[in-house]
């Protein structure tokens, strides 16, 4: 936790012991009432959280914004459902990394009882937000949306005025002899596309590159969904000299 994040409804308000921020500033870093530290609200300014109270049943932290947070990158990724135990780090690490809008989606290979999981169902993915943003030391949170298949999320893309010519557009497959992703300059934003466990289906891959999509591999090696997802990010960062 490199900032102490707060939502904005928290500031001057009561957490109480079972937060894990009340264990944080106490238990980690034993801060005393008065005592500031580095903090953010979600996605908004950075500042310095105030302690107005702390003692065995709670804690009440104010809030000075300081200036804005940095932007985040311009980087959309397209992931085929995960597993959901996997999902909540992905989300978390993928916020960490920067990447500014992630679109969940089902897949025609991908497990279908992935989406009926409570994770996916209920959408409720704020808190594993926040984790990646308290690492990151940027309260800046990237847009999650879900959608039932590629169909629709291509569609939602293309009605937000995101179709082909916007940026770069990457499918990670790993079939193929597909060109390396590594090493490659790209054009801002950028969008990725990594599938679940299973890959693309063919027709999926055609809708891909009827949508304006080229195709990129991470080497020889067949990785997991969560591992293709942060390599694919972490060489779009370093391919738009932000890293």
């Amino acid at each position: 936790m490199n900032i102490l994040l707060l939502e904005a409804f928290e500031v001057d308000a009561r957490l109480p012991r079972k937060d894990r921020r009340w264990s944080h500033v106490k238990k980690i870093l034993k801060k005393q009432p008065g005592d500031r530290l580095a903090a953010g609200l979600a996605d908004g300014p950075l500042g310095e959280a105030v302690i107005r109270e702390l003692d065995s049943t709670g804690i009440v932290l104010g809030f000075e914004p300081l200036g804005d947070a940095p932007p985040l990158a311009p980087i959309r990724l397209i992931l085929g459902f995960p597993r959901p135990i996997q999902a909540a780090r992905i989300l978390r690490d993928l916020t960490t990394l920067g990447v500014s809008e992630i679109l969940l989606t089902g897949t025609d290979l991908g497990e279908p009882s992935y989406a009926q999981s409570r994770f996916f169902r209920d959408g409720d993915f704020r808190g594993h937000l926040m984790e990646g943003a308290e690492q990151a030391g940027n309260p800046r949170l990237p847009r999650v949306s879900i959608h039932r298949d590629l169909e629709r999320c291509l569609e939602t893309l293309a009605e937000k005025g995101m179709g082909p010519g916007q940026g770069e557009r990457i499918l990670l497959h790993p079939y193929g002899d597909p060109e390396p992703m590594g090493g490659a300059r790209f054009r801002s934003p950028i969008t990725l596309a990594v599938g679940s466990e299973r890959g693309w289906s063919e027709p999926e891959l055609a809708a891909f590159l009827h949508a304006g999509f080229s195709v990129k591999g991470l080497g020889g090696r067949i990785l997991k969904t969560e591992t293709a997802a942060l390599a694919s990010c972490v060489l779009a960062l370093a391919g738009l000299g932000l890293i």
